[in-house]
């Protein structure tokens, strides 16, 4: 059995970013099955076609910084984009090592499908808060992110990661 924390000492439940993702692990399951269920998309699939929509015409780098995914990540969901007729690949006629992204028009067509249901959803999740509650918490996680961006820029932890050597298996 696991000893309480210490008095004074923070325990798993208190942390800030543990309570964030208990908030999204139990929503989540509701847009998965809007997307993949209703729509015949994934969630990353349809933040990178969110993105490309809304973005314009960009590189494949402009849109993974967009979407905050890393640039493998985006490749592979991009040529899953391009297969399913959402998204085109546009060669730069100066550049053949250029390439940009779009949305073609049936890529359009399912983002402004899609769009209203998530917006809803997004709503529902916040309905028991006031609109000014609402505002407050875009203004904290805005604040949140920022402080996040700053402190991974800062390299305040200097391990690297590394999920194939199995984190935890290093410790021992």
């Amino acid at each position: 059995m696991a000893t309480p924390p210490a008095h004074g000492q923070a325990s798993l439940s208190d942390m800030l970013m543990y309570r964030l993702y208990q908030a999204w692990s139990q929503s989540n399951p509701v847009f998965v099955r809007l997307c993949e269920g209703r729509y015949g998309i994934t969630r990353r699939e349809w933040r990178l076609l969110a993105c490309a929509v809304e973005g314009g015409i960009m590189t494949s780098a402009e849109l993974a910084a967009a979407a905050k995914l890393d640039l493998a990540r985006t490749s592979r969901t991009l040529g899953t984009l391009c297969e399913k007729g959402w998204l085109r690949r546009l060669h730069d006629s100066a550049d053949r090592r250029v390439v940009r992204v779009e949305a073609t028009e049936r890529g359009q067509e399912r983002y402004l499908a899609l769009l209203p249901e998530v917006a809803r959803l997004n709503d529902m999740l916040v309905q028991d808060l006031s609109a000014t509650e609402v505002e407050q918490l875009r203004g904290f996680l805005a604040h949140i992110e920022q402080r996040g961006r700053r402190m991974a820029e800062d390299n305040i932890v200097s391990d690297k990661a590394s999920r194939r050597a199995g984190g935890t298996r290093r410790a021992r």
